[in-house]
């Protein structure tokens, strides 16, 4: 009598599978809880044995799918800037027609929505931004520096239709980053000044205008550009 090999085939292949999702699994469990360590103490103080523990793993699992801490850092980063670009790329597509300050004012709204959505994101970049490291170097040539590129064109652009704040338009997105993600960041501070979440949909909408209104220009009445004046040089106004 023969056995079943088609069957054992079968079912030897989604044995393989299961074995396959729950490595999947536990893999995201490392990176979720890792994204929350590495946010909230940074690099150095962070331990992969708190981001095993946070992920209910034998700290030997972490190890196993990342190597070592510096491995699972660049793993987080590189997982994180993906979303990010991501996200912004679905609010682009379809727009190859429309104007520089259409796609600026698109991307800069989309931050803000980004950034209530994930604090986490903007604590894991604060750490790192804070001091010189080989990390700091491979992070702004792989995720950031192209990004302040395609940020710092738009800009630009839309100064010269006297649309946007003058000023050099990588210290403007760094000024921008910066009114959006602190009251993210300070998110209990805020709750307990104002009486309000930041993240509910009212605050996050407001703040959107609010944020865009300091940085954009409105055109002025007959089609002209607004635009703002620079400070006069001369001799200072004395009583």
């Amino acid at each position: 009598m023969t056995s079943d090999l088609t069957k054992e085939t079968l079912d030897e292949v989604v044995n393989q599978r299961r074995r396959q999702q729950r490595s999947l699994d536990t893999r995201e469990r490392i990176l979720q809880a890792a994204f929350e360590e590495f946010a909230e103490r940074g690099f150095e103080g962070a331990s992969t044995r708190n981001v095993a523990a946070k992920a209910g793993v034998q700290h030997p699992l972490v190890t196993y799918h990342f190597k070592s801490k510096e491995g699972l850092w660049q793993a987080v980063v590189t997982t994180t800037s993906f979303n990010f670009g991501q996200h912004f790329q679905v609010h682009l597509a379809g727009m190859t027609e429309k104007d520089e300050v259409a796609r600026l004012r698109l991307l800069q709204e989309q931050f803000v929505r980004f950034a209530a959505a994930n604090p986490n994101f903007h604590w894991l970049m604060s750490h790192e931004g804070k001091r010189d490291s080989d990390r700091l170097t491979w992070l702004v040539e792989e995720r950031v520096r192209n990004y302040f590129d395609v940020m710092a064109k738009l800009i630009r652009a839309a100064q010269k239709q006297g649309r946007y704040v003058e000023g050099d338009p990588y210290h403007l997105q760094y000024l921008f980053i910066g009114a959006v993600t602190r009251i993210f960041m300070l998110s209990a501070e805020v709750q307990q000044v104002t009486g309000r979440s930041p993240f509910s949909k009212k605050f996050v909408d407001e703040h959107v205008r609010t944020c865009c209104a300091l940085f954009f220009r409105e055109p002025a009445e007959g089609g002209r550009p607004a635009r703002i004046a620079a400070p006069r040089k001369g001799k200072r106004l004395t009583k």
